[in-house]
């Protein structure tokens, strides 16, 4: 059996680029991500007990991470996506792709909150709808409606980008998709 202090390593090890770039995308301030993100382990850490079955840790960490969010949101200017957000996404040494990215990454600041939110763990995240509308505690429907506006809103703030790279997934994974099917 392993200890608590092994199963939060594992944690860490397996979720923390995830949840670090989630909060960044929605931040765009990378000492205050990093500071959520402290704040999600050490609530996690608290809670340990309450983890479920073996698909559930993704989605409990960013239920955490998402209450911290949310504790944060006062401020009144859409955050700038930073640089290192965008490491390791661009299309290696493209300079287009990369145009491209930084064009999309600008158009995904000036999205309300919540499209930012549902679009990243969607894209960012794989998560499948029925994932989403469980974290996000909606029903299917909304989150596939909310989905559906927030590309629409991600093509709208982004003129000049091609309409492919918004819809299906706005920002390329750094990392393969999982296996399975939505809804």
């Amino acid at each position: 059996m392993r200890s608590r202090r092994e199963r939060m390593a594992e944690l860490v090890s397996a979720h923390h680029a995830d949840l670090y770039r989630h909060a960044l995308w929605l931040t765009g301030d990378p000492a205050l991500a990093e500071d959520l993100v402290q704040e999600t382990y050490y609530e996690a850490w608290r809670t340990l007990s309450r983890l479920g079955g073996p698909r559930a840790p993704r989605a409990w960490l960013l239920a955490i991470l998402r209450r911290r969010l949310a504790r944060h949101r006062a401020a009144p200017d859409p955050p700038t996506v930073p640089s290192e957000a965008l490491a390791g996404l661009a299309g290696g040494d493209d300079p287009e792709a990369a145009a491209e990215l930084e064009g999309l990454a600008r158009a995904f600041a000036r999205l309300p909150e919540p499209q930012r939110e549902i679009l990243l763990l969607r894209a960012l995240h794989g998560l499948s709808y029925r994932e989403i509308a469980a974290l996000l505690d909606l029903p299917l429907g909304t989150v596939m409606s909310r989905l559906s506006r927030a590309r629409a809103a991600l093509l709208a703030a982004a003129p000049g980008q091609s309409h492919a790279a918004a819809e299906v997934v706005p920002f390329p994974r750094t990392r393969s998709p999982r296996g399975g099917k939505d809804g």
